[in-house]
């Protein structure tokens, strides 16, 4: 701190200091809860500090300021000024004054003239010039910037935020006038009105938010911030946590997420919290990999270490030597905390596991689950089905998603979502879009009204479970089937129903089914069902319908005629499932043996590619 905010500081700790320590039994306890919130916001900011002095002001005034007969907890009381529980989403970022007003905390005539003093000397606190804290904040922000980050800046209160994202607009305004700053707090509204003001300010390339901690985890930071910044230093390690996984999460495009904590080195309260609370938890983070929530007691602990700083006439190092019995208490309990997860996770590590034979397993499912690619083009081509259609935008990779028919569907599934929808498919996110996989809601929707449509009997044109084609693509007349194959699988007396579905192709040999191998190499490297790789096949003339139902009949009644003809697909499948549960089972030290039954399968689709003009 300045040595100008240094002495208000002072001052303010020594009349805290006072009033606890002249004052017993219930009028002590709320006037204890006055002190943490004063203390609180002159070390937050100047505007803080003065939104919470100003007493007077009836509209910051809580229920019991008008109801002498109330006696609020201590809960409700740390509800206002700690960080007590970081689970919650949005939580309190308003001045705490609910003991400052309170009728208990009765405060004589001159002490409500020395926080009248206190509050205007607040007000002569602002600006860069004395406010050191706003100066570090300024730079580290420019640094982010220059260093190609996207940060926000996280404060406790909503008058700092607002003071902080006015006083950077104003330092930043000569030398830096393309970049966007904006606040967003608890008194914006509700989350949709605060992902507005987010969806706003992502239109710039350049920008910084000051937030508080009031931003749910409905909203997505971490496709548009890549940095954090701590300008109040919480009071609660999980709430740092928690601010910096807001966007140091799945999701994050950039490799390297940046966080920075400012906190006062000549202040005891700053000093304290950082090495009774934030340093241990840091160490344990460093040492696991991971982060172990802080006991529920820690507010207690807290309270106590501010109880001892308001009861106590040293600072600095003389702190050091006298913290409370609960703070030992406190970091045992922790360490406690982090064993028991160090064990669990060694007890759960598969060490035995080679990712090799996992990739392996991974890559023989690739051509069953599809890729990126097979989503899109399903979306592209299903939707246009519906009316609808996946129009490119000019964002490589991001397209446009009109639902057509599927409108009222898609709303059910997705009550929130606003269309057309902008969405893409491929890994890389991007802003305001929508990441869009194999088990999406709209992928999903779009999927059952294709299964719905190419059972009934009335678009049988546009989803047609059996057609045939003239093509250049084969030289002899081939079918591709798409099965459904069911399995009965007995482990140890136990048994599985399992299905797949697989796709096909052969070719009429001698008067009987000549079975296609079942996958092929795209040229690319990878891996793909030999059937639906034949279904790419372009059309090379119009085929009469009576041709078309000749082929087909041709083709199922060769399938009639030779009762086992699924027999080499369901051996050759059933092997392949048997060989990779065999390797898992090895590898997680499973020795049951395990029998495949594979039932006769249902052709689900029938697909004749004829060769052109053969």
């Amino acid at each position: 701190m300045s040595a100008e905010y240094r002495a208000l500081y002072d001052r303010i700790l020594g009349f805290c200091r006072r009033i606890v320590s002249t004052s017993a039994g219930n009028r002590r306890r709320v006037r204890f809860w006055a002190a943490v919130s004063i203390l609180r916001c002159v070390l937050s900011s100047p505007a803080a500090a003065e939104a919470t002095l100003r007493a007077k002001a009836d509209r910051l005034r809580s229920a019991a300021a008008n109801d002498p007969e109330a006696t609020p907890t201590d809960d409700e009381f740390a509800a206002q000024t700690m960080d007590l529980d970081a689970d919650i989403d949005s939580p309190a970022d308003y001045a705490p004054t609910a003991a400052l007003d309170h009728p208990d905390a009765d405060l004589t005539a001159s002490e409500i003239r020395r926080l009248d003093d206190f509050l205007d000397q607040a007000r002569e606190l602002r600006g860069p010039s004395v406010d050191a804290k706003l100066v570090k904040c300024r730079d580290a922000a420019l640094e982010m910037l220059e260093q190609g980050y996207t940060p926000i800046i996280y404060c406790r209160f909503i008058a700092t935020a607002k003071y902080v994202a006015e006083q950077l607009e104003e330092l930043l305004q000569a030398s830096h006038p393309d970049v966007e700053i904006r606040s967003v707090t608890g008194g914006d509204g509700n989350d949709e009105q605060r992902k507005e003001i987010i969806d706003d300010i992502v239109k710039y390339d350049r920008r910084i938010l000051v937030a508080t901690d009031c931003l749910s985890e409905g909203i997505n930071l971490q496709e548009r911030f890549d940095a954090v910044l701590h300008y109040d230093l919480p009071w609660n390690p999980n709430r740092l946590e928690q601010r910096e996984g807001r966007v140091d999460r799945y999701g994050q495009a950039s490799p390297t997420v940046k966080t920075v904590m400012l906190w006062g080195s000549n202040n005891e309260v700053d000093l304290t919290v950082l090495n009774v609370l934030i340093r241990k938890a840091r160490q344990i983070r460093k040492r696991l990999g991971i982060s172990v929530a802080a006991p529920v007691e820690s507010d207690a602990v807290l309270n106590a270490v501010i109880n001892n700083i308001l009861t106590l006439r040293g600072s600095g190092v003389q702190m050091e030597l006298s913290m409370p019995p609960e703070v030992s208490q406190y970091h045992e309990e922790l360490d406690d905390a982090a064993n028991r997860e160090h064990r669990q996770r060694a007890f759960f590590a598969q060490r035995s596991i080679q990712p090799d034979e996992i990739a392996r397993e991974l890559k023989e499912l690739e051509p069953a689950l599809g890729a990126a690619a097979d989503v899109q083009r399903f979306m592209a081509e299903g939707l246009q089905r519906f009316n609808g259609a996946l129009t490119p935008t000019n964002i490589p990779g991001v397209f446009d998603l009109n639902p057509g028919d599927l409108r009222r569907r898609l709303e059910d599934a997705m009550p929130n979502a606003a269309f057309p929808m902008r969405v893409y498919f491929d890994n890389n996110p991007r802003s305001n879009a929508h990441a869009v996989g194999r088990s999406h809601p709209v992928v999903a929707a779009l999927a059952d009204g294709v299964l719905e449509r190419a059972m009934s009997n009335e678009h049988s044109a546009q989803f047609a479970r059996s057609s045939a084609i003239y093509t250049h693509a084969v030289e002899r007349r081939t079918t591709a089937l798409l099965l459904r194959l069911r399995y009965l699988l007995t482990e140890g007396g136990s048994h599985t129903y399992a299905e797949e579905i697989v796709s096909a192709a052969f070719q009429r040999q001698g008067g009987k089914v000549q079975w296609l191998p079942l996958y092929q190499d795209d040229g690319g490297g990878e891996t793909r069902e030999t059937a639906l790789a034949l279904l790419d096949a372009a059309p090379a003339a119009n085929m009469a319908a009576s041709e078309r139902s000749r082929h087909i009949s041709q083709m199922l009644d060769l399938l009639e005629r030779q009762p086992d003809w699924a027999r080499p697909i369901l051996e050759q499948r059933s092997a392949a499932l048997s060989a990779s549960h065999e390797r898992l089972r090895g590898v997680i030290g499973r020795r049951a043996p395990l029998t495949i039954d594979a039932k006769p399968p249902d052709i689900i689709g029938c697909y004749v590619l004829v060769p052109a003009g053969g």
